[in-house]
């Protein structure tokens, strides 16, 4: 297994909270391999452990960053300095980044807090980096997109490989389904590859709950994930 995936069970084993491995590391936890090459390596938790999120990493020399997301740039990000950070109260994800990371600050100098960033590298090599996703639940259930009302089952949401817990693969492919990860130039050469290698290892359940879930959330279809599905979501 990846030595970042290992790394980041053994910063979050103690945390006290539910965490687990999500993103493109967790399609090779299910596939038992390595797929592709990864920028970064990302860990969810749920919205309502943030604050106790930001209080463990720094606790552990992570500094802590908010994404601020502009139109038609790769954004900023603003420092989040502790757990009582105003920052916190609308936040999806946090980035935590200690020294030698191939994503480096840079201040803007304009009078506010947020920096730009340098991405020094298209692979992440070293444990210096980490987005921290934070997701939704209720009760039992998984709240894959609350709006669309697609929910999982959490035992069948939150999966087990080798006894470090990721994201299920066919919740990370409809989260990657919207046409932005195939017209960003950071996603398009990775989804649809994803797909292509994660479908056909998928079980039948979790193909039937990926294939209702896709019709609610795209009830016209979607162009470009059409073809794959139609070559792959039902291979044996």
């Amino acid at each position: 297994m990846n030595k970042l995936i290992l790394q980041g069970h053994e910063l979050m084993k103690d945390c006290g909270f539910p965490y687990y491995i999500c993103g493109g590391f967790a399609l090779d936890m299910f596939a038992g391999k390595e797929l592709r090459t990864h920028w970064d390596l990302d860990i969810s938790t749920f919205k309502e452990h943030k604050l106790d999120l930001v209080e463990f990493l720094q606790s552990k020399g992570w500094d802590t960053w908010k994404r601020v997301y502009e139109p038609s740039t790769l954004g900023g990000i603003t420092p989040i300095i502790d757990k009582s950070d105003s920052k916190l109260e609308d936040i999806r994800n946090i980035w935590a980044i200690k020294e030698g990371s191939h994503l480096v600050p840079k201040p803007r100098n304009d009078g506010t807090d947020v920096y730009d960033f340098d991405i020094l590298a298209n692979e992440q090599t070293g444990f210096h980096f980490i987005e921290m996703v934070l997701d939704n639940k209720s009760g039992n259930d998984f709240l894959v997109n609350p709006t669309k009302g697609i929910v999982r089952q959490m035992d069948k949401a939150v999966l087990y490989a080798d006894g470090i817990p990721h994201l299920a693969p066919e919740v990370i492919l409809l989260l990657k389904s919207p046409e932005v990860y195939t017209t960003h130039e950071y996603h398009a050469h990775k989804t649809p590859g994803d797909f292509r290698a994660i479908l056909p290892l998928l079980p039948a359940e979790s193909k039937q709950w990926l294939s209702n879930s896709l019709k609610t959330l795209f009830p016209d279809g979607l162009p470009w994930l059409s073809e794959i599905l139609e070559e792959l979501l039902w291979t044996k």
